[in-house]
């Protein structure tokens, strides 16, 4: 599969569902099941679980369950895709913006990075 060259429902019916699974755990507090499609590895690519704690200490009481919300963008480079949604979040009334990086890895699709904006 060539990621960056599906239209715009065809990629959203592949990356979604991987968004919508890591929300689901980070908003269940779960580091094994967050890092499930995170491209992780020994060099620049990690994400510790004590950084997952603290993010979740620093902001999950704030803003609480996030959902994410309808699409802002689509944005395709030559070796990746980001996408952003809004992001509906339990204790705040205005939506953030969520963003996910999205790239071609080992033969799988799988999350470069993403990142929320309150």
């Amino acid at each position: 599969m060539k990621l960056t060259s599906l239209s715009d429902s065809e990629l959203l019916d592949v990356v979604r569902p991987l968004a919508e699974h890591t929300e689901a755990s980070w908003n269940d507090k779960d580091y094994q099941a967050f890092c499930r499609y995170l491209i992780l590895d020994e060099g620049e690519r990690v994400f510790p679980e004590a950084e997952f704690q603290r993010q979740i200490e620093e902001s999950y009481d704030t803003y609480g369950v996030h959902r994410i919300g309808e699409l802002v963008a689509i944005h395709r480079n030559p070796d990746n895709v980001i996408v952003i949604w809004k992001v509906e979040f339990e204790k705040r009334e205005a939506p953030g913006l969520l963003m996910y990086g999205f790239e071609e890895h080992e033969g799988e699709v799988r999350i470069a990075g993403c990142s929320y904006h309150a």
